[in-house]
């Protein structure tokens, strides 16, 4: 017989499962790393010159790219981030795994929220070399250690509710190389269409506009401003409700597919 005490250490053994596999499998963490690494260390040298644009430090509150782009660079780490857990998933299908759990008493929830919890993790320990590169570098986060831990916060949050995606993706298609391809369509132009690289007011109008609407502006906004201003908690509001949001529609759409996955 089952008791309260059985759900959370479903969860528990499940998550556990998943971190030590990216124990064991180091190197994902690590190849996972570098395209941020790239965008850190050549994109804001190739673009530093942005900086240069009159006006520039008035409307973002810094004269350095490198740090109003920092956000950028944690927020495209967390949606890149949150691709492997579809790829994860497949491999669970795949090897025949999810079929031995469903022959077990374990919750299918378990099984999800274990899974989920695991990509928040693996989210935090991503953007936090980040932030300690970015502090290497040269970026002061105005708010210190409390904002840092508020930006690690945020970034598991809106990782875990935009894995959601990649996860559905993966249950419906069963299929890594079009999990990858169709997960890969939501990021770079999500971000791009956002004002996680430029300043909202040099974008062109029409970006402008959809930017209003696209979730990544008010999470990458809310975290340069942890980073340049202070606390704005406005931008954090805003953020923390389109992470809410997003989650509920990701999530909840997850969950079904999840459970017509098991129910096959």
């Amino acid at each position: 017989m089952k008791t309260k005490l059985d759900f959370p250490m479903e969860i528990a053994a499940i998550f556990g499962r998943w971190v030590r596999k990216l124990v064991r499998r180091p190197t994902n963490l690590t190849f996972s790393m570098i395209q941020p690494l790239i965008w850190f260390l050549l994109f804001t040298q190739a673009f530093q010159a942005v900086a240069n644009i009159p006006g520039f430090q008035q409307i973002t509150g810094t004269s350095s790219y490198l740090t109003f782009f920092s956000a950028a660079v944690i927020v495209q780490t967390v949606l890149t981030s949150a691709l492997q857990s579809g790829l994860g998933m497949v491999d669970d299908v795949e090897s025949g795994y999810l079929d031995k759990m469903r022959a077990t008493p374990v919750r299918r929830s378990s099984i999800l929220l274990g899974k989920v919890f695991s990509d928040g993790f693996r989210i935090v320990m991503q953007v936090s070399i980040i932030i300690a590169l970015g502090y290497v570098l040269g970026v002061q986060v105005a708010t210190g250690l409390p904002g840092i831990a508020l930006i690690l916060i945020m970034a598991m949050f809106f990782g875990i509710a935009w894995s959601g995606i990649s996860t559905f993706v993966a249950l419906t298609t069963r299929n890594s190389e079009s999990t990858l391809v169709i997960s890969i369509m939501f990021v770079f132009p999500m971000l791009f269409l956002s004002t996680a690289v430029m300043p909202k007011q040099l974008l062109a109008p029409w970006v402008q506009t959809f930017s209003m609407y696209n979730p990544v502006s008010y999470v990458a906004d809310a975290v340069r401003g942890l980073i340049i201003q202070g606390y704005d908690w406005t931008l954090i509001g805003q953020a923390f409700l389109a992470i809410l949001v997003v989650g509920a529609i990701t999530l909840t759409a997850t969950t079904m597919m999840f459970r017509r996955a098991l129910a096959k």
